[in-house]
C-alpha cells in the first residue's frame, strides 16, 4: 500500500450536519483532495468528515478554547506537516441598535468570531514553522469592509458586533501577514457577501439576493473555490490580500 505523504491542513467551523451549506465544510472538501484535513467545529462534524470522505477527520472543539485550539493543531500535525490552516468559525444576531445591545451578546461575538482566531493563529504557527511555511486563510465578511444598516425604520439598527468582529480578521490577517513573512507563512483574508448556509433563512434569500449587484447569492463552494487558490501555491506571492467574494456587494 502507498503511504500517505499529502501534508495536513485543518479547518474550524466546518460542521453541516443537516446539508444545508457550510462556508468551511466545502473548504474542506476542496482540500481533501490534496491535503489530509482535520475539520473542527463545536458540532459534532463527524457526519461531515464521513461525507466529504478522503480520510477527513472530524473533531468536536471549541475555537474559543485556546487549548482546543492547541489539540486541534496537535491532531492535524499527527496526520503530517501541517501546511494549511482555515478559520471559517463565526456567528452573527439580528441587528439592533448598539444602545441596545446586551454586552454578553457583544463578548460573545468578538470572543467567537475574532479572538478564536487569534487562538487558532497563536497555537498553529509554530507548527507550520515546523513544515517550513504554509498558509493561513481566515474568513471574514463583506460587513467587515462596510457594516449594513436597517433602512426605512427608527431607530436605526445595524449588526454592530458582528462588523466589528469581521473588520478585526481583516486587520488580524494584515498583521500577521508582515509578521510571518519571513517564515514563509502566508496570510490572506476572504470577505464573503451573503452565501447560502443556514445563517441566512430561506425567507430572507430573495432580500440578500436582491442587495447584489450579481442578482444572487453565492454557493458555499463558490467561496471554497477561492481559498483553496489562496492555500495553493498558484497564489505563492500573495499574502496579507483581502478577497472580495460577494458579487460586487461591497461596492453599492
Amino acid at each position: 500500500m502507498t503511504e500517505d505523504t499529502r501534508p495536513s491542513a485543518l479547518v474550524t467551523g466546518a460542521s453541516d450536519p443537516e446539508r444545508v451549506g457550510n462556508i468551511g465544510a466545502a473548504i474542506a472538501r476542496r482540500l481533501a483532495h490534496d491535503h489530509r484535513v482535520v475539520i473542527a467545529d463545536v458540532r459534532d462534524p463527524s457526519s461531515t468528515a464521513s461525507d466529504i470522505g478522503h480520510d477527513v477527520v472530524g473533531l468536536s472543539a471549541d475555537a474559543t478554547d485556546p487549548k482546543a485550539c492547541a489539540d486541534m493543531v496537535a491532531r492535524a500535525e499527527a496526520l503530517g506537516p501541517l501546511r494549511v490552516v482555515v478559520h471559517a468559525v463565526g456567528i452573527t444576531f439580528p441587528a439592533r441598535p448598539v444602545e441596545q445591545l446586551p454586552l454578553a451578546e457583544w463578548d460573545l461575538v468578538l470572543r467567537t468570531n475574532l479572538t478564536s482566531a487569534f487562538s487558532l493563529a497563536q497555537a498553529a504557527i509554530p507548527a507550520l514553522r515546523r513544515s517550513g511555511g504554509g498558509s493561513i486563510v481566515l474568513i471574514s465578511s463583506r460587513a467587515g469592509r462596510a457594516p449594513f444598516a436597517s433602512r426605512g425604520v427608527t431607530p436605526v439598527a445595524t449588526k454592530a458586533h458582528y462588523a466589528v468582529s469581521k473588520a478585526g480578521i481583516i486587520s488580524l490577517t494584515r498583521s500577521l501577514a508582515l509578521e510571518l513573512a519571513a517564515d514563509g507563512i502566508r496570510v490572506n483574508c476572504v470577505a464573503p457577501g451573503p452565501v447560502k448556509t443556514r445563517v441566512i433563512p430561506a425567507t430572507a434569500h430573495a432580500s440578500a439576493a436582491a442587495s447584489v449587484p450579481l442578482g444572487r447569492m453565492a454557493e458555499p463552494d463558490e467561496v471554497a473555490t477561492v481559498v483553496r487558490f489562496l492555500c495553493s501555491s498558484e497564489s505563492s506571492y500573495m499574502t496579507g490580500a483581502i478577497v472580495d467574494v460577494n458579487g460586487a456587494q461591497v461596492l453599492y
